[in-house]
């Protein structure tokens, strides 16, 4: 271990302690056998604040915020590419917008979904039944009767687990909650790039022939109109199915 991992370690350890002795008024460490049980109940306080703040952040935006912002965020990542000085640069930095735009737009789907979820019942009913990660789960009515949340820390926590650069992941979650405003989604060429980025971030930008990937500065350009694109016609999707079940209320 590094001595910059030991030193957080100690630190989270060092936390922990603390928080028993103002808890529990103990003072033990990790030799106690009361350790372990008090260190788990800590862990637990942790993720509850976590979540907590999760919720309050979600509570304070809309999906269309996040849409609205995303071509700001995809235009300032652009601007890096002006930024290479040499050719060895030039095609770092290409690497390096090519996959922060990719990452931006897992940002964004995830944003966007944890939002509606949170906030419209429906849509978080669509996605339990529909999702098969979270339709197989089971929960007792004594559970979900004790933390009324109950369903909905699931299912951010389900998708905060999931890969949402993977756009098979992506239509079937999106499939999940607005059913046939999400056929014939066109996602082939969204998959390129995601599997391009994937090279780059986990093999060190080469394929799995250990051929290096060559990115152009006007190619990098591409991917981003096209991720812009796609998260336009996310947008427009999921609006044409919020309109069609407030006409259908009515």
């Amino acid at each position: 271990m590094s001595s910059v991992k030991e030193h957080f370690f100690d630190l989270q350890q060092q936390a922990c302690i603390e928080w028993i002795k103002q808890e529990y008024d103990l003072d033990i460490d990790e030799e106690d056998k009361r350790w372990d049980e008090l260190a788990a109940k800590y862990s637990a306080m942790l993720d509850a604040e976590e979540e907590k703040a999760e919720f309050q952040w979600l509570n304070r935006h809309t999906h269309s915020e996040f849409f609205l912002k995303f071509p700001e965020e995809l235009a300032n990542a652009s601007t890096l590419l002006t930024l290479g000085s040499s050719e060895q640069h030039t095609d770092t930095l290409n690497k390096l917008v090519y996959a922060h735009a990719v990452t931006l737009m897992e940002a964004l789907i995830s944003s966007v979904v944890c939002k509606l979820v949170v906030s419209d019942k429906e849509l978080l009913i669509n996605l339990v039944a529909g999702y098969r990660k979270l339709s197989t789960r089971t929960i007792s009515l004594k559970d979900v009767a004790e933390q009324p949340k109950l369903v909905e820390s699931i299912v951010l926590t389900t998708l905060k687990e999931l890969t949402l650069h993977n756009v098979g992941t992506v239509k079937e979650v999106l499939g999940a909650m607005f059913g046939k405003h999400m056929d014939s989604l066109e996602v082939s060429e969204i998959g390129r790039i995601c599997n391009k980025r994937h090279d780059i971030v986990h093999r060190n930008g080469k394929t799995v022939d250990d051929q290096p990937i060559r990115l152009t500065t006007e190619e990098v350009k591409q991917a981003i109109r096209t991720i812009r694109e796609f998260a336009e016609v996310l947008k427009s999707r999921i609006d044409n199915a919020a309109r069609e079940r407030e006409s259908a209320d009515f």
